[in-house]
């Protein structure tokens, strides 16, 4: 046998461990539930930096978008699936009409979602996603932060400096 083919059949015979998924549902029926969701949400996307809005029915998106961030020159507005009033993330998959780089070099990014499609937790937000096989998908949680070693906080250096959410009655 050559090196080659002993290589090859070293690989062939190395198999991973197969590990059973965990049981988690007693961290699901204990997770963090709340009384209004939307409330919730709201509080939650405000206290990472970002600005919700609850839109009356017949309410315009665009005109929403500009009452929200009035002195912006652009506003990135997508559609988002659903929120999680946990941390006040929204997720979002692969746009049909815009490039996926939209979500990160906007400027100011609202996303518009159904007030009915908000969760509690992460817990019920990967439960809803489900396990078939999807496409690209980002959770978003008000506006890119970071801060240096001298602890200067930086908004929008890896992504939309101001951030919204819609909330579509």
């Amino acid at each position: 046998m050559t090196s080659k083919e002993s290589i090859f059949e070293a690989l062939r015979s190395a198999k991973p461990e197969i590990f059973e998924k965990p049981d988690l549902s007693a961290l699901k029926r204990d997770s963090l539930r709340y009384d209004n969701l939307q409330e919730q949400f709201c509080k939650a996307l405000e206290g990472s930096g970002g600005k919700a809005h609850v839109l009356e029915p017949g309410e315009d998106v665009t005109a929403a978008a500009r009452a929200l961030f009035p002195d912006a020159e652009e506003i990135s507005v997508v559609e988002g699936l659903f929120g999680v009033a946990e941390n006040g993330c929204v997720y979002l998959e692969e746009p049909r009409d815009v490039p996926r780089v939209t979500y990160f070099i906007s400027d100011v990014l609202v996303m518009v979602i159904p007030a009915a499609a908000l969760v509690a937790n992460m817990h019920d937000a990967y439960d809803r996603l489900g396990e078939e096989a999807r496409g690209y998908g980002i959770f978003i949680s008000g506006p890119s932060k970071t801060a240096d070693i001298e602890q200067a906080l930086v908004f929008g250096a890896h992504g939309a400096r101001s951030v919204g959410v819609l909330l579509r009655p």
